[in-house]
């Protein structure tokens, strides 16, 4: 059913600004129905005012289909200075627009020389630990262990000299053994046990430097008397009980060293 024609029929071009605001109102092309129904026309006047809507040329800015559009393909690795020069750039832009969008276009690429990423055998959930940095710590505990056996070759030599400078009685042999004995305990002690306050930390040094002047002091002298006693004579057997401690002093230092090391190692491999 048409709408009734008007005493003054108009043409479509003294329709069509009135159908280009509605139009507008809208947001869309009205239906051939609406247009009848806004402008009392029939059928035939309302299809050809409706196809000169819809053939109408667009009013909004072209837009550049490249201005954001993303690389096809894999993307190229960018270098250090490519990044800072392309994020001062977009600094620049963005300090400058406020109203206008960054764009990222580009994307950090994971250096080509990183280590490749192994799971751990067994272990699905476990995360991935680096061979590099496996074989660090596999390096890192070799080390350790011979770095333990000259502590104690040292700590030995001492118990050694204080055994002979004392009685011929167990007893005095115990006591003049413990003090380097206690020295090689504490070492082995801080450098296994982590401590996460700062406070308990300065006290275990401390401890443990008050240990070790009591064994140097005590060894020092007497390993003296056994040297002299054993024939070490022109300042020799003065010098030589240096060696010894010299010996546990160092040790001690990196076996506390590589413990840390170790610490860190473990716990990287934990990520």
């Amino acid at each position: 059913m048409t709408a009734p024609a008007s005493a003054h029929p108009r043409t479509v071009e003294d329709l069509y600004p009135g159908a280009l605001a509605l139009t507008d109102q809208l947001g869309e092309v009205p239906s051939r129905n609406r247009l009848m129904r806004e402008f009392k026309i029939g059928v035939p006047k309302a299809d050809e005012l409706r196809a000169r809507l819809l053939d109408r040329p667009s009013e909004s800015a072209p837009v550049d289909p490249w201005d954001y559009a993303e690389p096809i393909g894999p993307k190229p690795a960018i270098t250090d200075e490519e990044m800072r020069e392309a994020v001062a750039a977009a600094q620049v832009r963005t300090d400058g627009h406020p109203d206008q969008p960054r764009r990222r276009w580009f994307r950090r690429q994971k250096s080509a020389k990183a280590s490749p990423q192994v799971p751990a055998d067994g272990h699905p959930g476990t995360p991935p630990i680096a061979p590099a940095d496996a074989a660090e710590r596999a390096s890192l505990v070799r080390i350790r262990w011979g770095v333990r056996l000259v502590l104690a070759l040292g700590v030995a030599a001492s118990i050694a000299g204080n055994v002979l400078h004392a009685r011929d009685e167990l007893i005095s042999q115990v006591i003049s053994a413990w003090s380097p004995l206690a020295l090689l305990l504490t070492i082995e002690l801080i450098s296994r046990v982590p401590v996460h306050s700062r406070r308990l930390a300065v006290g275990r040094w401390a401890a443990t430097a008050l240990i070790a002047g009591i064994a140097a002091w005590v060894s020092y002298w007497h390993m003296a008397a056994v040297a002299s006693r054993y024939g070490e004579t022109n300042g020799s057997q003065y010098l030589l009980p240096l060696s010894v401690d010299g010996l546990v002093v160092v040790a001690s230092i990196c076996l506390v060293e590589l413990g840390g090391r170790i610490a860190t190692a473990n716990r990287a491999g934990q990520r």
